[in-house]
């Protein structure tokens, strides 16, 4: 347990497989055995894990401290074949941000492997994962006027609600950017809660929500120094940054 209140907390993932870091250069994937000591350590500091939509509410009615939410953008097929079965055996929800546009489609930075179905979001989402959107197109909202961010982001709620047959009600920004604008074209198309990464954001803008990147590799000291605010402002620091490499290189080593 954990000292003090706990920090509500958002952390993002993409795919769950074992995917070697030499063939994983955007550090997409993690390892099932890593997300499965993730939760475990969430668990053991106190953290009542959530969906991301559970998760805006609790924030917003300031019960946020001590939930947690795990995210998984894209929408890629191990989400289904992997992830929805680990998460249904520790009893964890979470929540799926599906690119609309990329639905069946190999993912462009791992075309090995490639994005849901139709057939297989619904799947997941029988499964009791929560699926929110994440753009048609997976453009960078930030450097798009607001009309044309509102135009992909209700395109992309219109198009997955058509899957689904039910509201989609929360986002997560491309590349976990977003601008005040892009925040309110969000707002506009319909959506109650959205999301950032990298530590940006504000828990009091509850479009602008702050997630945690988890990546390939990562160890339990980063998602420590994440829990608490520290990773980002230490990897500022080019040591910092050179350690992490070496770490992950020998992690991957030992694989």
């Amino acid at each position: 347990m954990a000292r003090g209140p706990l920090p509500p907390l958002a952390l993002v993932y993409h795919g769950v497989a074992e995917v070697p870091l030499a063939q994983d250069p955007d550090a997409l994937f993690v390892a099932p055995a890593d997300l499965r000591r993730q939760i475990a350590r969430l668990r053991e500091w106190g953290y009542r894990l959530v969906s991301f939509g559970e998760l805006a509410e609790e924030v917003g009615a300031g019960r946020g401290p001590a939930c947690a939410a795990l995210t998984f953008d894209d929408g890629l097929v191990d989400n289904l074949q992997t992830l929805a079965p680990l998460l249904a055996e520790l009893g964890v929800p979470a929540t799926v941000f599906a690119v609309s546009g990329w639905l069946g489609k190999p993912h462009p930075a791992a075309t090995w492997t490639r994005i849901m179905t139709a057939e297989e979001l619904r799947a997941l989402r029988a499964a009791g994962i929560e699926i929110g959107a994440h753009s048609v197109t997976h453009p960078d909202l930030s450097a798009l006027s607001y009309e044309q961010a509102r135009e992909e982001l209700e395109e992309s709620k219109r198009q997955l609600e058509e899957v689904l047959d039910e509201p989609v009600e929360v986002a997560a920004y491309p590349f976990g950017r977003a601008t005040e604008e892009t925040a309110r074209a969000c707002r506009d198309a319909g959506f109650r809660a959205a999301c950032v990464t990298t530590g940006r954001g504000d828990w009091a803008d509850p479009h602008l929500l702050p997630r945690q990147d988890m990546e390939n590799g990562g160890t339990l000291l980063s998602l420590r120094l994440k829990r608490d605010g520290h990773y980002e402002p230490l990897m500022r620091f080019r040591p910092a940054r050179v350690a992490r490499r070496i770490v992950r290189r020998a992690r991957a080593a030992l694989r």
